[in-house]
């Protein structure tokens, strides 16, 4: 009762060879993961360091704790900030290396008659 459709032929990988077309990948930095780590990082460096250390105010422990915790949730966005955009200006760099050693290989492949010609 239940019949088997037969299964559809391979594909035909010399047509997918012939419309290969060259790209580019940009590694980039995500600004917004750096940016949620320096949050995460300095929120839970200042909660700890807003319990530990002595309190000499005349408010509660975990007002303080909220208080440095904050200031430090915008040190970390900063330099969460900073960390990516430094990583990002070295991607250009890295992209113009990738692409001179791809024009050098493809030189190697032609070979010295195209290159003569």
């Amino acid at each position: 009762m239940s019949e088997q459709q037969p299964s559809p032929e391979p594909a035909d990988f010399d047509a997918a060879d012939r419309e290969v077309l060259p790209a580019s990948v940009r590694r980039a930095p995500k600004f917004a993961a750096f940016i949620a780590t320096g949050v995460i990082v300095g929120g839970v460096l200042g909660l700890i360091l807003g319990l530990v250390l002595p309190n000499s105010t005349g408010v509660g422990r975990g007002t303080v704790a909220l208080l440095v915790a904050s200031g430090f949730i915008v040190l970390g966005v900063v330099v969460g900030g900073v960390v990516a955009v430094l990583l990002d200006r070295g991607t250009p760099r890295e992209l113009k290396a990738m692409k001179q050693a791809e024009a050098e290989a493809e030189q190697r492949d032609a070979g010295p008659d195209e290159t003569q010609a």
